[in-house]
């Protein structure tokens, strides 16, 4: 864990209502705390197309903001995970607590659609 990449994190809050949380960098252990205050929003994109490297306590850390979302109505859509990740997808079961698109623009009409 020496020596991770700091994760850069922009927002960008649309005219829609959707804020897109877009992601650069490792998103591990040493650095979700770059994520506190995300879950003030109930509908996010979290744009992930940036990371490098995502840890086990990194995908927790979006399991949990997913589920802060849910808790004021909304959701989490994640985009641009890196295709390493599918398999652990599957393994931890995570497509039941986050939703990922293919696409901005999925990921903004599914986290705009009614849960």
């Amino acid at each position: 864990m020496k020596g991770a990449e700091p994760l850069s994190v922009t927002r960008t809050a649309r005219p829609d209502g959707v804020v897109v949380l877009e992601l650069a960098g490792e998103l591990t252990v040493l650095t979700r705390d770059r994520l506190d205050g995300a879950d003030a929003d109930a509908r996010v994109v979290i744009a992930a197309h940036g990371l490098t490297h995502i840890d086990t306590p990194g995908l927790a850390c979006l399991v949990r903001l997913a589920g802060s979302c849910a808790e004021r109505g909304g959701r989490l859509v994640v985009v641009g995970l890196d295709a390493d990740i599918h398999d652990m997808r599957q393994h931890l079961f995570l497509d039941e607590a986050i939703l990922f698109a293919d696409d901005l623009e999925d990921a903004v009409a599914l986290v705009s659609a009614t849960p």
